[in-house]
């Protein structure tokens, strides 16, 4: 018993919620291979054509330098954020392109010394959102028909870009002017694109499969409110929508009869992202200052405040 006397009380927990995990795995392998292929073909269907090529782009003009000059033409209508041209297009490239690519945006060009660690952290904050392609190709067709596209839309990007706004002049308005003032990167050295493809290729191809693991291994995981709460069907819409998103927009459109309620429900989910969105997410702090925590209470914030506004806009 000298090995139970060494291991520590966390450690311990985690063995056996992953030896109780292996029992639940292999005692309902038929339903758990169900759900990892519900995660598997949502990857391949929807995830690869929306986000692959977006991940080419985003590798290429970050590596070749030209993300600072790709964002000159537009940083004029980003004006009332006041940052740098990176955290423009960061800005840019986080709404356009989504999860996980706004995120990635933020720690690359941390890394780089393009942006400052205050800077990378507000931005963090409410860039890293469901990309556009996935909410109009999966959510929109497949989950619920919308009444007012429009209302969609803002719920799902407006909200994010008015809370952006929100911390650029309350909690980050200081430090953010300091450093107008005082640190602003010179032009990037630009590298010749074919040279730099090849890299922008490869490491999109990991990416996208590092994606596609998390949400087969999370899709699994939904054998456990599967298992636990079959009778209660609150805590397993909760437990569904909180393990992957995508599964769990498929139970609120099973499970929920009331149009204004799929919507609200939906809006509040893509708002959180969903556990596998986390863990991705916080993969790409290592290594960075940056705090899972504090991501993860700014989700929390913009998944409240959208469940208010969409219940409001939507009843």
């Amino acid at each position: 018993m000298e090995w139970f006397m060494k291991i520590s009380q966390k450690n311990l927990l985690i063995v056996c919620f992953l030896f109780l995990l292996l029992v639940c795995i292999l005692c309902n392998s038929k339903k758990t291979a169900e759900f990892a292929y519900i995660g598997l073909n949502t990857w391949y269907l929807n995830m690869i054509p929306s986000l692959f090529p977006f991940m080419v782009l985003l590798n290429l003009l970050i590596s070749t330098g030209l993300s600072y000059w790709f964002m000159k033409p537009f940083s004029v209508f980003l004006k009332p954020f006041r940052n740098t041209e990176d955290a423009c297009f960061v800005l840019f490239f986080g709404f356009l392109c989504g999860f996980p690519l706004g995120a990635k945006c933020v720690v690359d060009l941390y890394r780089r010394g393009r942006l400052s660690e205050a800077n990378s952290e507000y931005l963090l904050s409410f860039t890293n959102n469901i990309g556009p392609a996935y909410f109009c190709g999966f959510v929109l067709g497949q989950i619920y028909l919308t009444p007012s596209l429009g209302k969609s839309l803002f719920v799902m990007y407006g909200l994010p870009l008015l809370y952006g706004l929100f911390l650029r002049h309350t909690r980050y308005r200081r430090i953010l002017d300091r450093e107008l003032m005082t640190r602003r990167p010179e032009p990037p050295v630009i590298k010749p694109v074919l040279q730099c493809l090849p890299d922008a290729i490869s490491s999109a191809l990991t990416q996208i499969t590092v994606l596609g693991g998390y949400m087969i291994v999370f899709n699994a995981l939904r054998i456990l409110p599967e298992l636990l709460f079959t009778k209660n069907p609150y805590l397993y819409l909760a437990g569904q929508s909180i393990l992957e998103i995508s599964g769990g927009l498929l139970c609120i459109k099973t499970f929920v009869k009331s149009t204004v309620l799929t919507i609200v429900l939906a809006h509040t989910c893509l708002a959180f992202g969903g556990l596998s969105c986390f863990f991705q997410t916080t993969a790409l702090f290592q290594n960075t200052p940056f705090s899972g925590k504090k991501y993860m209470l700014h989700k929390l914030l913009l998944c409240s405040i959208s469940m208010i506004v969409s219940y409001v806009l939507f009843r």
